[in-house]
Order: C-alpha cells, then structure tokens, then sequence
C-alpha cells in the first residue's frame, strides 16, 4: 500500500518519536527552552585563562585537596574569615547560611557524618568584577558515602557553582558560594548523558558501515 496515501510514514515518525520521549531521550539536546521559545544553543566562548583565572583556580584546587583530606573545617583557609556576613548555598539545605556559626556548624557538626567525600571541578569561568572582587561559576563533582544510618551504598552528584570572591593580602578568598542545581528534567537528561560508555559513538558508527 502507498505510504503516502495512507499516511503511515508520518505514524512511523511519530511513534519514533514517542518511544524515544518515552525512554527519556529528549533527543533534542541542541535546544533550550526559556520563556516557551525554543531555538539552537549556541556555543559558548572558550574560557580566557589569563592571571586572574590561574589565581582562581589555584583556590579551588586548594578546596579540592580540603574537601579530599576530610579535615572539613580547614576551608575556612580560602574563605575571608574577616566577612561579617559571608554566604554559603548547599543545594540540600532550604535556607542558605549567612553567618559564620551556621556555616562552621556545616563544617563540622559535632559528629562523624560522612564516612568519606570527594570533590571535584571543572568547566571554570571566571569574570573580573572589580579590582578586588571577582566572580567564577564552575561544574563541581561530589561522591559521598554517610557514616550514619543505614549502611547505604556511596553515590555522586554534579552540579554548578556560582562563587565570588575577594582579594586579600594573602589571595583571593571565597565571599559566597551557591550551588545552582539543575532543573529536574535537565538533571535526569544530562545524568543520562553521563552514563553512556565513550565507545558508544563508534559502537553506532561500526553499524552504519557494517562492521559491527
């Protein structure tokens, strides 16, 4: 029968794309939604890593082997311990801290909660917004294993870092930093994204040609 007199070339579109939606594809990768439009995302500029960049860059690396050691309460090393009112947003507490007592707490409760945590960045910017402040945002990888409860499996996360901060006599240090995560379908797509296996494209290519 004549597909194009019955129709069923569209149907086949159709349900192609329902299976692909149903599985949780969203296909559309190179589209970004705002306000109801959608349209192409276009490529970012690569970062400028100049001075600025290096210096910041090297307070994150010095927060990494922080977070690493386990000695929680040493970052307060790269933040200004002068700041009356610094600013600290985890993505897993409802109300962001303002203050140093909330955020030593953070640092150390009291007890033994995390049985072990590492931290990760990567995908740094950074952008000059005075002669003394300066604002970076980055991708940051955790992987996290709970010392109290259950004795639950480790798991990991990402996320982005908006942070700024401000030059001292000793370096730059930490003002504010806010965790912005992802919304949840943005979350579940790039998660699964994360978990496809690099040899996934030449595994596809190896079909096309027939050498699979």
């Amino acid at each position: 029968m004549d597909t194009e007199s019955d129709g069923s070339e569209g149907l086949d579109r159709r349900m192609a794309m329902g299976m692909l939606l149903a599985l949780g594809g969203l296909a559309a990768t190179d589209q970004t939604q705002a306000g109801g439009h959608v349209g192409r995302r276009k490529p970012a500029p690569p970062p400028v890593k100049d001075q600025l960049y290096r210096e910041i860059e090297a307070v994150l690396a010095e927060t990494r082997e922080i977070w690493n050691s386990q000695d929680f309460g040493r970052l307060k090393d790269v933040w200004d311990a002068d700041d009356p009112q610094p600013w600290y947003v985890p993505e897993e507490v409802q109300q962001p801290f303002f203050s140093w007592p909330q955020i030593d707490e953070y640092w150390n409760p009291g007890r033994k909660t995390l049985a072990a945590f590492r931290w990760d960045f990567d995908n740094l910017r950074v952008k000059p917004l005075a002669d003394d402040i300066a604002l970076a945002i980055f991708d940051h990888f955790y992987e996290i294993k709970v010392a109290v409860g259950p004795d639950l499996p480790a798991t990991a996360g990402f996320d982005r870092c908006l942070t700024l901060f401000r030059r001292k006599p000793e370096g730059w240090r930490h003002i504010l930093y806010a965790q912005c995560p992802l919304g949840p379908e943005t979350y579940v797509r790039a998660l699964r994204e994360r978990i496809v296996k690099d040899d996934f494209g030449s595994f596809g290519k190896s079909l096309d040609d027939g050498s699979a």
